[in-house]
């Protein structure tokens, strides 16, 4: 069983990163620049644990020994344009006097697919995340949390003879800046490397928290996860979202009660830790998607 700070649950996009989990080729874990690979997200969620490395809640698999970076010509025909992405990923918290308390993170954004030489890159932008259930505590993620984060693009890899798309893990640094994948989290605020990512006037990003305890949180953390799917035919393209583990710390706030280390898992149910990507058609920014969001993912 993990720990996880109070109310957090499921904030940001993450996932574990094991010999056996696809990985980018890239510094994933450089300072959000726009350069190099790796997704945005703070679109879907994973659980969030209080150490500096996390190691899987649930057995996702190694992915297909088979996988290449050459996309099959079915998977530039199917994959290629905007899509509006969905992330959801389930997790449970152990809160004293409450018993477990069950929460499911929805993420919206935004995905190109561009052609490059014989492979496809994946860009994607967060826009918004939700925090669905919790029981009594509610949890808010201002939209500038997710958008803040620079887009980064990463190589798709395809396996089953092109039938299986991966998107591979990587590690973004929010709220301060590392200069590799493997840097520890800042221990507080008073760390160079903190920075305010979100423009909020404090150090980090913040979490508003309500509920037994209200405030807000201020954190830093790793994020860390990979996508797998079926390339398809037609509609709209739909995969797993395999997040879990990562790293968060906070590093202030407005009331100390958030900061209890309460057990955390992920749902053994992984019938929640879903990805859809929707096609879509015009120009498309994150104000337009959130405005549009019930005719776009049905919701």
């Amino acid at each position: 069983m993990k720990k996880r700070w109070l109310g957090l649950g499921l904030v940001l996009a993450l996932g574990c990163g094991d010999d056996d989990r696809p990985s980018s080729e890239v510094d994933a874990g450089a300072p959000p620049t726009g350069t190099d690979a790796g997704p945005t997200p703070v679109a879907d969620g994973g659980p969030v644990t209080g150490e500096d490395a996390g190691s899987p809640g649930f057995d996702a698999g190694p992915p297909p020994a088979d996988r290449t970076t050459v996309a099959p010509e079915a998977a530039r025909e199917r994959m290629v344009g905007t899509w509006a992405l969905e992330a959801r990923f389930a997790t449970i918290q152990t809160v004293p006097f409450l018993g477990d308390q069950r929460s499911v993170s929805r993420a919206w954004g935004l995905v190109d697919i561009s052609p490059e030489g014989e492979t496809l890159v994946l860009t994607e932008r967060g826009c918004r995340v939700q925090i669905e259930g919790g029981g009594s505590t509610t949890t808010t993620i201002r939209d500038a949390v997710p958008r803040s984060v620079e887009p980064r693009p990463v190589t798709l890899e395809f396996a089953d003879g092109g039938a299986t798309w991966i998107r591979p893990e990587i590690a973004n640094a929010i709220g301060f800046h590392a200069s590799g994948p493997t840097d520890a989290l800042p221990m507080d605020a008073s760390d160079p490397r903190v920075y305010d990512q979100d423009g909020d006037g404090h150090p980090g990003v913040t979490v508003s928290i309500s509920g037994l305890a209200s405030g807000d949180l201020y954190v830093v953390q790793w994020q860390r996860g990979w996508y797998r799917g079926q390339v398809g035919t037609s509609g709209p393209i739909l995969g797993e979202n395999l997040a879990d583990g990562g790293s968060q710390r906070p590093i202030g706030g407005t009331n100390s009660i958030l900061q209890m280390d309460i057990p955390s898992r992920s749902d053994e149910n992984r019938s929640d830790n879903t990805l859809r990507l929707i096609p879509l058609t015009g120009e498309y920014d994150c104000d337009r998607l959130v405005a549009e969001a019930e005719s776009v993912f049905g919701s």
